[in-house]
């Protein structure tokens, strides 16, 4: 009995464990669209999820610019799509010479400017 126990215990662990590896997602398909997928990370490890983390402070310390919407480039570079318990953001993002520029989807009439420069969010998305 006490080894079916056990047994009915560990099952239970690894499916929590499962659960949590998709409880945070990360997808970044180059272009807008049915683009390439470049990147699908879950949380079920704690790289994954610190990259995951990486990716959601970029978005976060972002600043509004007072910039014409119409000016966004027409073929954006990447989208990224972060799913949390928490959120769920999913930003249209544009390199614009050094600068990563990007607008959240749904809400094109409002454009913000990454605080981290074009190299190192291409060096954020490159890194395995």
């Amino acid at each position: 009995m006490r080894k079916f126990f056990c047994g009915v215990c560990l099952w239970l662990l690894a499916c929590m464990l499962t659960g949590c590896e998709t409880a945070s997602q990360l997808d970044i398909t180059q272009g807008y669209g049915v683009g390439l997928k470049l990147i699908h990370l879950s949380a079920g490890s704690g790289e994954g999820l610190e990259r995951i983390g990486e990716f959601r402070e970029v978005l976060r310390e972002a600043e509004p610019l007072d910039k014409d919407p119409a000016l966004f480039a027409y073929y954006p570079d990447f989208l990224v799509e972060i799913r949390t318990p928490e959120e769920e953001v999913c930003a249209v993002v544009d390199i614009n010479g050094e600068f990563v520029d990007f607008y959240y989807a749904g809400q094109e009439d409002r454009l913000y400017r990454a605080g981290i420069s074009a190299e190192d969010f291409l060096t954020l998305v490159h890194t395995s």
